[in-house]
């Protein structure tokens, strides 16, 4: 077992006392994890995942694009039980993702406890792992990465604890690298990892056919859940659901990153951001491979799972900031390899522990300062939107900012199909969602700024702004002025204030003095507001008392989100 000496040597202090500071300062790091989880700004990806659990049994593979595995989408199922409104499932999602990310960390642990780690120096590592931006700001997202993250740290926890491997521990490692993959089909890394850290690990020995029993026992395991996944949800007909786990992702890989441009950039982020401790880690890593015939089978399967990882996840088409917890929590496991090398210089030995405490004091500044990024204004729009809505109504904004109530569409407007509707033009599938399937309400992002030219005339005579980022069917009217509404949704319309109130007054409808409520068809009207004191607005009968806002639009409400 390692020991802790250099560490005691740094601090000055017994095992017992800086093992309790150890956890202290992790302590510190989770309570920091959640309140960041309950109050930072969410990304646009996580209103869409933690969404998709609404149509779980619901026709999910027909309305999700592009089809992907739903095993996130059934974990998230659960914040939709538990939560009473849009806000609190987000805010649920967020609080379930965190607690994930707690038991992600007991598993980094006990990992390295299995690699021989005593306690303090596995503390250590856990803390390492605490300190990298990336998975302080991203590993409580509600997205697929953080659940396949678990269940490939769950895997090869299985191996390493394992005396002797035999069949049945790598049928067990081969269901969780399964349950994995069902997360998120980006999890073939973490299963490329594990079955070539199993058979490297044994032809390096020159076990070639216990390498080969080792692949076939690993991939029996994985096959399990993805078999049981089909017919769960293919019933009687599993063949359709096996495609879209092949085929699905096969579109987004050959589709590259293209359409983004500049995502390397994020790579240069996350390596600025947490140079000292990465330097840590690859230097761990590649001081190990030095050694690699030298050690045990553990830390060799360990170490080629850990390498592999890291190449594929940084040579990643599309490195988005939360990409990289995929390899974090296996980097981290020889962070404090480096150190060991230095053992026998003592200058250059404390020279790295006082360069990695204060990479460690300066994380937690920056995740004090993270909280600049803040939910406040999203939540707000939320709410706002979802108490203007019934149930059984529609709304749309590209992105699923409303996880209980239905849309249109699921239509992502990412950057690819934001280029797609300007260059289709009437022909898009945006275009044609808000000419004949049109919603009550629209959630007003840059998502829709940036399809405004193509979708201008079906928004200006038929919704009307009621709060910053909201627009809703309707239509602003000054008194004795004749204008077109073009009639959005047919229903009963009356008038109301800007705050909401209900007005008394009479519209002129083609023609005919109407005295509201009274029903509109589909289509344009003529209206004119022929007696009342000052503007109303003609909107869907309903209560909006309080509900309505002045003022424009949050330009902001995504700010940030990736720095």
């Amino acid at each position: 077992m390692r020991s802790e000496a250099g560490l005691t040597d740094l601090f000055g202090a017994g095992s017992r006392r800086l093992t309790i500071f150890l956890r202290a300062l992790i302590v510190l790091k989770i309570a920091l994890l959640f309140a960041l989880a309950w109050n930072c700004r969410f990304v646009m990806d996580e209103f869409g995942q933690l969404g998709y659990a609404k149509h779980l049994f619901n026709g999910l593979f027909a309305t999700v694009q592009p089809s992907k595995a739903v095993g996130s989408t059934a974990f998230y199922k659960l914040a939709h039980l538990i939560g009473w409104d849009a806000t609190s499932i987000l805010l649920v999602g967020r609080m379930q993702t965190a607690l994930l990310a707690c038991a992600t960390i007991a598993l980094v642990y006990a990992c390295a406890r299995a690699l021989g780690e005593d306690r303090v120096r596995a503390l250590a590592i856990v803390l390492v792992l605490l300190c990298f931006s990336n998975f302080m700001e991203r590993i409580f997202r509600t997205i697929a990465e953080p659940l396949a993250v678990f269940f490939a740290v769950g895997a090869l926890l299985v191996v390493l604890r394992a005396r002797e491997l035999r069949g049945w521990q790598l049928v067990a490692a081969g269901a969780l690298s399964g349950l994995s993959f069902l997360a998120t089909q980006k999890s073939i890394y973490f299963n490329l990892a594990l079955g070539l850290g199993l058979v490297a690990d044994a032809a390096l020995m020159r076990r070639y056919l216990a390498g080969m029993v080792r692949g076939a026992w690993l991939v029996l395991g994985w096959t399990l859940p993805i078999i049981a996944y089909c017919f769960i949800f293919g019933g009687a007909d599993p063949v359709p659901i096996a495609k879209s786990l092949v085929f699905g992702p096969l579109e987004v890989a050959t589709r590259g990153g293209g359409d983004y441009g500049g995502l390397r950039r994020f790579v240069v982020q996350t390596l600025a951001r947490n140079y000292v401790l990465y330097v840590f880690c690859f230097a761990g890593m590649a001081l190990s491979l030095i050694q690699i015939m030298k050690l045990d089978e553990r830390r060799r399967i360990a170490l080629i799972f850990s390498v592999v990882i890291t190449v594929l996840v940084f040579a990643h088409d599309q490195p988005w900031p939360y990409v990289f917890i995929m390899a974090l929590p296996f980097m981290s496991l020889w962070s404090l390899t480096m150190l060991d090398g230095l053992a026998a210089r003592a200058r250059y030995l404390r020279l790295a522990w006082i360069a990695l405490v204060t990479a460690m004091a300066i994380s937690f500044v920056a995740n004090i300062l993270y909280f600049r990024f803040d939910n406040t204004a999203q939540l707000e729009l939320v709410a706002r939107a979802e108490s203007l809505l019934a149930p059984d109504e529609r709304y749309f904004d590209g992105i699923g900012m409303l996880p209980n109530r239905m849309e249109p569409t699921t239509l992502w407007l990412d950057k690819r199909y934001v280029l797609a509707t300007l260059r289709e033009s009437g022909r898009s599938e945006a275009y044609n969602v808000l000419s004949k399937s049109r919603p009550k309400l629209i959630l007003w992002s840059y998502r829709m700024d940036y399809i405004y030219p193509v979708v201008a005339p079906l928004i200006l005579n038929s919704y009307v702004r009621v709060a910053p980022n909201l627009r809703i069917a309707g239509f602003r009217l000054q008194p004795g002025e004749r204008k077109i509404f073009d009639v959005p949704i047919a229903g009963t319309y009356a008038l109301y204030s800007a705050d909401g109130t209900p007005l008394r007054g009479r519209v002129e409808i083609d023609g005919t003095v109407l005295d509201p409520p009274f029903h509109l068809a589909i289509g344009p009207k003529t209206v004119t507001l022929r007696n009342g004191a000052g503007e109303a607005l003609l909107l869907p009968a309903g209560s909006y008392a309080g509900h309505f806002k002045a003022g424009g639009d949050n330009d902001l409400l995504f700010d940030g989100v990736y720095d």
